[in-house]
């Protein structure tokens, strides 16, 4: 019992391990991706521009191709499912880029109009080189994208977006009860709450913090906190109600 126990757990150790070592290394596999990206872009335009293969050099083609694409895919499988979709869309065009030559061989076919026959010509050169460097491209760009989600999301946020309704309060610090002065000499206080009205007690438990004046500096205080006896909560102009920040989603004050 105590050996099955454990398996779960050294899983769990493991993949924790896992997970710590790829947030260590960050810089590394976005250098890795960034070269991979330029072996298959050197790949594209080796396959796109001679076109000449031998069964070798197509497997060799395709495992390298392959193996390039697989270390993109695992920089980004452990940041979500969202940039991986993304990412794995991506790579399958890298990857299709890179070995559609092999199999776009120029064929002809003939095409009978009433009686006249014309010979089309499939897949010629150029239509297979723009094919591949279209879908390269558009790999590319959904990879690229897919590394900015996993890695720096911030670089999407438009210039002018609404802050989090935490950003607010991020500016206060959060005061600790702590009633000792610099030269070592204790002052007395008091509980926040008896700087409160009988309906603000009654709505406490809507708040998270309180927003009071210690010293002249803005403080967040805890809801059963204590202040020093010269404190003052900081009220709306109109409403005259405390300010502080809301403890549920919704309620604004």
């Amino acid at each position: 019992m105590a050996a099955g126990s454990s398996a779960p757990q050294r899983s769990r150790k493991a993949h924790g391990k896992v997970h710590m070592w790829l947030q260590r290394n960050e810089l590394k596999l976005l250098a890795i991706d960034i070269v991979c990206i330029a072996l298959l872009f050197f790949m594209h335009l080796l396959t796109s521009t001679f076109q000449i293969f031998t069964q070798e050099i197509a497997i060799a083609v395709h495992i390298v191709a392959a193996a390039l694409v697989s270390f993109i895919a695992l920089s980004v499988v452990w940041k979500g499912p969202v940039p991986l979709i993304i990412c794995v869309l991506g790579i399958v065009l890298m990857h299709n880029s890179v070995i559609l030559p092999d199999y776009a061989e120029p064929q002809t076919r003939e095409v009978t109009f009433w009686s006249t026959t014309i010979l089309l010509e499939e897949f010629t050169p150029t239509a297979v080189s723009v094919g591949a460097t279209m879908n390269f491209l558009l790999g590319a760009s959904m990879v690229a994208f897919s590394i900015i989600i996993a890695y720096r999301p911030s670089l999407l946020f438009t210039r002018n977006r609404p802050e989090s309704l935490d950003s607010e309060w991020a500016k206060y610090p959060v005061w600790q009860d702590n009633a000792l002065l610099a030269d070592g000499r204790t002052e007395r206080s008091i509980p926040v709450k008896s700087l409160m009205t009988d309906q603000e007690k009654y709505l406490l438990w809507r708040y998270e913090f309180i927003l009071a004046s210690i010293h002249g500096t803005p403080h967040l205080v805890r809801p059963d906190g204590l202040v020093p006896k010269d404190s003052a909560l900081f009220r709306d102009k109109e409403s005259g109600q405390m300010v502080g920040k809301a403890r549920y989603t919704g309620f604004f004050m």
